[in-house]
């Protein structure tokens, strides 16, 4: 009895120390890969306690490479976003300007019956309301809607001098790589990107940490500098 108790408290520790390592992303919502992950902890957790066999030895040293796996894994996608997309894919966007985009939804396996389900959970129950919705890496589903639906903001009161925009921004520079194809597809050109990076006084789009473009054409960006301060500041 002593025995299986004391079994119960380490791995209960040791589940706890590697969800502390492996991030807060863990415990979120969980991508495909996360989620295989978290399965696979959780059955070697149960081994040492289903079967007195094994030694402690035997179940640490598998969790531990599991988590040293998964930290490693989460850092090359922190610095490669091309890994990233490999190992996670890309958003579809299931709908666009309004319009639903089957091909989308034939790649994500989505059908009608999925879309209508998850916007319901969001309280949308009529689709000519979305201006865009978007399936994550998550499997969570967002949704913009059209201007007009949007929920009443300080701006639509009156209580200050701000247009209300509703749409949906497109990714410029994500972490120093160039979203070529997401401006291809907005007809964007790289003469365009390179003046607008010269306006900011950069040379370089690796400097850029992140760049988005909205619908009523200003771009936000934010250099690897302040990006780094800001980090600073928080620490």
């Amino acid at each position: 009895m002593l025995d299986i108790s004391l079994r119960v408290l380490l791995v209960y520790i040791l589940l706890l120390i590697s969800i502390r390592i492996m991030g807060k992303r863990e415990i979120g919502q969980l991508s495909n890969l996360d989620f295989v992950v978290a399965i696979v902890v959780a059955e070697l957790a149960t081994l040492p306690i289903t079967d007195h066999r094994l030694t402690l030895e035997e179940t640490i040293l598998p969790m531990l490479i599991i988590t040293v796996l998964q930290v490693t894994v989460s850092l090359i996608c922190l610095k490669s976003n091309r890994f990233r997309r490999l190992l996670y894919g890309r958003p579809n966007v299931l709908i666009a300007g309004g319009q639903m985009q089957m091909q989308e939804m034939r790649k994500a396996r989505y059908n009608i019956d999925d879309l209508l389900s998850q916007l319901r959970q969001k309280d949308v129950f009529d689709i000519a309301m979305i201006e865009y919705a978007v399936l994550e890496t998550s499997g969570e589903l967002t949704v913009l809607l059209k201007q007009g639906h949007c929920p009443a903001t300080r701006s639509d009161l009156k209580l200050e001098n701000h247009i209300q925009f509703c749409g949906m921004p497109l990714t410029l520079i994500d972490d120093g790589e160039v979203n070529w194809r997401g401006m291809k597809e907005h007809g964007i050109t790289e003469a365009w990107l390179t003046e607008q990076l010269r306006r900011k006084k950069i040379s370089c789009a690796k400097d850029v940490f992140y760049a988005s473009l909205s619908q009523n054409g200003q771009v936000y960006l934010i250099t690897r500098d302040e990006a780094r301060k800001t980090r600073e500041k928080i620490h």
